[in-house]
C-alpha cells in the first residue's frame, strides 16, 4: 500500500529503497509515510525554542534555538547547533561565553522578534528586549532561566557549527526545584514556521 511512496527521492534508504523494501515497518494500526531526509528534523517538533545570546566585541548576538542539549553533566557541557549564514554565528565564533535563556509562553514576542534579522550591532537593544551583562554573556531580564557557558569546542558539521561550552552559572526561578513544576512557568513549544500560530505551550499542573 506504501510501495508508492518509497522512492529514491523520498526515502531514508535512498538508493537502496528499492533493494530494501523489506525494512520498512507497515502497520495496519499505523500508517506511514516515507520522510524526506531533509524534514526529518521536524519529527523533533514541538520543542523549546531557548533564546541564545553572545557578545563580541560592540555585536551583541540574539536568536531563538532548538537546536540546543545537554551533552555532559560531568563537566556539565552545553550543545547548540547555529547555521553557518547567521550573524549569531559569526559572532559566537569571537565570543568567549554565551547565554542560554528559556522564557515563557507569554513573552513568545521575544522569540519572534528575535527570529527576524538585525540591521544594528545589538540585536536586543534594536528589539526593545531588556539584558544585563553576566560573564561576558547577555543575559535577558525576562528569561525564567538561564545558563551561561564558557565556549570549549566549535565543531563543523554540515551547513551549521556546534558549539560546546562549560556551565559556568545557572539560574532559575523559584518554579523550578530540581525539575520545573509548571505551576507558574509555562514553556514555550515551537512547531514550525508554516504554522498561523507557531507557539504552543503545555497546561498548568494541578
Amino acid at each position: 500500500m506504501l510501495d508508492k511512496y518509497l522512492t529514491q527521492e523520498t526515502c531514508l534508504l535512498g538508493e537502496k529503497c528499492e533493494a530494501n523494501k523489506s525494512l520498512h515497518l507497515n502497520s495496519a494500526k499505523i500508517p506511514r509515510l516515507a520522510v524526506s531526509r531533509e524534514f526529518v528534523y521536524r519529527l523533533f517538533y514541538p520543542q523549546i525554542p531557548i533564546v541564545l545570546t553572545a557578545r563580541s566585541g560592540k555585536s551583541t548576538a540574539a536568536m531563538p534555538a532548538v537546536s540546543c542539549m545537554s551533552v555532559s553533566n560531568d563537566p556539565p557541557l552545553l550543545a547548540v547547533a547555529v547555521d553557518k549564514s547567521l550573524k549569531t554565528n559569526r559572532v559566537l565564533k569571537k565570543a568567549t561565553n554565551f547565554g542560554v535563556n528559556w522564557i515563557d509562553f507569554r513573552k513568545r514576542r521575544i522569540a519572534d522578534s528575535l527570529s527576524l534579522p538585525s540591521k544594528t550591532n545589538d540585536k536586543l537593544k534594536q528589539a526593545g528586549i531588556p539584558y544585563i551583562d553576566l560573564l561576558n554573556a547577555p543575559i535577558l531580564e525576562d528569561s525564567m532561566a538561564y545558563v551561561i557557558c564558557k565556549k570549549t569546542q566549535e565543531l563543523n558539521l554540515g551547513d551549521h557549527t556546534l558549539f560546546v561550552g562549560e556551565v559556568i552559572g545557572a539560574m532559575a526561578s523559584t518554579d523550578f526545584d530540581e525539575y520545573w513544576k509548571y505551576s507558574e512557568y509555562r514553556p514555550l513549544l515551537y512547531r514550525g514556521s508554516p504554522f498561523r500560530a507557531p507557539y504552543l505551550t503545555v497546561a498548568r499542573s494541578g
